[in-house]
């Protein structure tokens, strides 16, 4: 599972920079290529996807997180959580915002606290809400001055 996070983390930088090479010298109009400035330099967005394993009830599931201590070592103490939603059939799903030292600490929670009451997915992810609102105000102002 570590190599497969790891493979995933580096293919998903590997993309990144693929993207970012390309980038004409001069952005269409459209969403920003400028990524929103990170919490700190050296930390990473994750999403963590902890699905039901429907095999089993909410008892035994809060009862397998218990015995491995998960509450106790997830989410880690230098993560902030930048959001955490539950969704009906799926899960939780998870957002962390962590140190890049600090990821093998959070798959090893996960491997550790999560496996056998979650089957889990993680994925590195970014805030896509400031380029988004960028965007729609661009939409907006190419309107006005179209009219």
């Amino acid at each position: 599972m570590l190599q497969k996070v790891l493979l995933t983390i580096l293919l998903s930088m590997i993309c990144a920079a693929s993207v970012m090479a390309q980038q004409p010298a001069t952005p269409p109009e459209g969403p920003s290529f400028t990524p929103p400035a990170a919490q700190h330099a050296d930390s990473v967005m994750v999403t963590i996807i902890l699905k039901h394993q429907q095999d089993k009830n909410l008892a035994e599931i809060r009862r397998i997180l218990e015995a491995q201590g998960f509450w106790d070592m997830f989410p880690p103490e230098d993560a902030r959580v930048v959001s955490w939603t539950l969704a009906m059939g799926v899960g939780h799903i998870i957002t962390l915002q962590v140190p890049a030292g600090a990821v093998r600490r959070l798959n090893l929670a996960i491997e550790n606290g999560a496996w056998g009451a979650y089957d889990s997915e993680i994925y590195l992810s970014y805030d896509y809400m400031p380029v988004w609102k960028d965007y729609v105000e661009k939409r907006e102002d190419a309107k006005a001055d179209r009219n």
